[in-house]
Parts: C-alpha cells; sequence; structure tokens
C-alpha cells in the first residue's frame, strides 16, 4: 500500500512540474487609451503583424495615428489601399500600395511619434503620435 502511495505523490510531482507557469501580462501604457498630452491634439494607430514585416506594419500604424489626428482636426480623410496577389506554381506574390488624403482649406497634418508599443501576446503594434 504504501508503494501505491509513494507512487501516486510521485506522478503528482512530476505532473506539477511539468505545467506551464503563467507569465504576468504586460499591461499596455496609459496613453494607448488616452492619447491626449497636456491640450495637444494626439491620437494611436495600430497595426497587427504586417505581411511586409515591421517596417510596413510600423507604417501603416503611423498613417492610422495620422488619420486620427486629421479627424480630431475636422479635416476631410481619405485612405486607399490596393492589394495584388499572383501565383504560380513556385509561389505566390503580394504587393500592396496605399495611400492616405488628409485635406482641408490647406492644412497640413504634421506629427511626430512620441512612443511605440508592441503587444506581447498579439504582436499589434501601436503608435503614439503628437501633433505638432
Amino acid at each position: 500500500m504504501r508503494i501505491v502511495y509513494v507512487g501516486i505523490m510521485a506522478c503528482l510531482v512530476a505532473i506539477g512540474g511539468c505545467s506551464p507557469v503563467a507569465a504576468p501580462v504586460k499591461q499596455p501604457p496609459a496613453w494607448v487609451m488616452n492619447p491626449s498630452n497636456g491640450g495637444k491634439v494626439a491620437g494611436v494607430g495600430s497595426c497587427r503583424p504586417h505581411i511586409n514585416g515591421f517596417s510596413a506594419q510600423r507604417k501603416v500604424a503611423i498613417r492610422r495615428g495620422l488619420d486620427e489626428i486629421a479627424m480630431q482636426k475636422g479635416m476631410t480623410i481619405s485612405n486607399v489601399a490596393l492589394v495584388g496577389t499572383s501565383g504560380t506554381r513556385a509561389g505566390t506574390t503580394t504587393s500592396m500600395e496605399s495611400w492616405s488624403f488628409q485635406t482641408v482649406d490647406n492644412q497640413k497634418v504634421t506629427a511626430v511619434v512620441k512612443a511605440s508599443w508592441r503587444d506581447p501576446v498579439t504582436e499589434e503594434l501601436f503608435v503614439w503620435v503628437i501633433s505638432n
């Protein structure tokens, strides 16, 4: 009986040692949900992982942040994205062209990237832009 008890205890210890330890979830910075910055117009743009890599992901996030600033200033915003895919036996090629237009009374949207944060779980990139 003692052998059965020791065997069960050994199995429980082994199973307990194999269970993954949950890593603490990193909370996003406060500016992700509240981008305002001391009276200046600010916006947050985000983008999930992009097919063309981190550089394209960053560009899309910045453009979306600029779009948010333009909307707050009452500008007309027009985004155009052209995605093309072609395939052969050897593989598939995807290309993407994207434009963003913000206009109103010859006003120009200019901003600076203040901070960025990448969600460790979803790999979504958040960019905080503040109007000049």
